[in-house]
């Protein structure tokens, strides 16, 4: 796989640049502040449909635009792939291959395999064991797609459960409280069994 050109508009402190990248080494310099590290934030974005350090899409809207928009030229096994991604103001995010929209996010995810590790990376050594987890979710999710699918199930109950359990009256069910939690013991240890292979 190779990253032949990458187009960036209104990305962070990125107003518009085009590269094109080498299939070998690329090496980006500048001072401070330049935006190399805004560079390699579109490259994961076009990998795992979101930004690496923003968790609100729209705040990587460059200040004062109305909408961002990176698109990158890949060569996959000797085809040409365009992959597309732009969001605006208040608007929906848009991410396509090949002009096309995909229908849900998660199957782009392992399209584009990526493992970024930079100086913030550290947290895995020194941080608790939820860092570790979010960076073992991250790399096994591009090559294991029932992985992911069990990743993303899991979040959901735990999610539904939680909100069921913060309710004000807690008036529910047992058999609905029973039901999340079979859901996530069934995908946890699916989870479970990934991770110590990973």
């Amino acid at each position: 796989m190779h990253l032949k050109q990458l187009s960036i508009l209104n990305f962070k402190n990125i107003g518009e640049a085009s590269i094109e990248l080498s299939p070998k080494l690329n090496c980006f310099f500048g001072k401070n502040g330049q935006g190399k590290t805004n560079l390699l934030d579109a490259i994961y974005l076009l990998s795992f449909c979101k930004s690496h350090n923003m968790a609100i899409d729209s705040q990587a809207i460059r200040h004062e635009a109305d909408f961002y928009m990176v698109q990158g030229q890949y060569d996959i096994d000797g085809k040409e792939q365009e992959f597309y991604c732009g969001i605006k103001r208040r608007g929906r995010k848009v991410f396509k291959r090949n002009k096309k929209s995909y229908e849900k996010l998660s199957e782009h995810i392992g399209q584009l395999p990526l493992v970024m590790i930079s100086p913030a990376d550290e947290a895995l050594i020194r941080e608790g064991s939820e860092e570790r987890r979010r960076f073992m979710d991250m790399a096994i999710s591009q090559y294991d797609s029932s992985y992911m699918q069990a990743l993303v199930a899991y979040n959901a109950a735990l999610q539904q459960r939680n909100a069921m359990l913060k309710q004000e009256d807690r008036i529910f069910p047992d058999e609905i409280y029973e039901i999340y939690e079979y859901q996530m013991a069934q995908h946890a240890e699916e989870i479970y069994r990934k991770r110590l292979v990973f």
